[in-house]
């Protein structure tokens, strides 16, 4: 298994001690940087469940798109209409090869949505990300903790993102480039020299002339035993 697919397994799993730290808005789209679903090497299962609630007073019609995994993966309908103070989940499969990519759920009035990972293990949710031109991610260096990124290009131009690490003592620069409707999953370590001590900050933001300036992200830490939800302050 190559470290590039070694991280977004990772990332898939978001583990056990995740907790989500803002409440959930209504909107009429969402985004999850990261879907996985399949079946590995050693017949584990993984799937993701998205459940969507609707506060309202009318029904809302929700259309479920993939990216960069086969719509196939849903174990049923891509389209659901969720009633008044009710909800409805969309779930995959787990029964291909194990596969990644994306998720955008549009509906036609506003509703809550979250993302379900269901893993060997156990469980953990996640919220949709947010669109954001410029984001900030402040980390712990100790050496021990490993933080990694999910980022989704929603848009129909390819993106481009620079990425700034900054240690205190020295600043790396990183370009990601982004094709229409992709996403992108790496550990930051994976990109960066990260120092084993101290405190860092990771800036994120897209380049002027690098399309319509906006991604979706997403951002987790890991301490070698378990995962949390880290969530980016976004600047603009």
């Amino acid at each position: 298994m190559t470290s590039t697919l070694k991280a977004t397994f990772l990332f898939a799993i978001i583990s056990f001690t995740v907790s989500i730290a803002q409440a959930q808005n209504a909107a009429l789209t969402h985004v999850f940087p990261q879907v996985v679903d399949g079946v590995v090497s050693d017949g584990s299962v993984f799937t993701s469940r998205l459940m969507i609630a609707n506060s309202g007073v009318s029904p809302a019609t929700c259309q479920v798109s993939l990216f960069g995994i086969a719509p196939e993966r849903l174990s049923g309908a891509a389209s659901v209409t969720v009633q008044p103070s009710s909800f409805e989940t969309i779930t995959t499969r787990g029964e291909d090869v194990i596969g990644t990519g994306y998720a955008r759920v549009d509906c036609s009035q506003p509703v809550v949505a979250s993302l379900t990972y269901s893993i060997p293990l156990g469980i953990a949710t996640v919220p949709s990300a947010p669109v954001a031109s410029v984001v900030l991610i402040p980390m712990v260096l100790n050496g021990r903790y490993r933080y990694g990124i999910a980022i989704a290009n929603d848009n129909d131009e390819t993106q481009v993102v620079v990425s700034l690490f900054d240690s205190g003592a020295t600043s790396q620069v990183y370009t990601i480039p982004l094709q229409p409707k992709s996403q992108y999953v790496k550990f930051l370590d994976e990109i960066f020299d990260v120092p084993t001590a101290g405190l860092g900050t990771l800036r994120i933001g897209a380049v002027p002339g690098g399309g319509p300036g906006n991604f979706h992200i997403t951002a987790l830490l890991f301490d070698q035993s378990s995962f949390t939800n880290v969530v980016p302050a976004i600047i603009r």
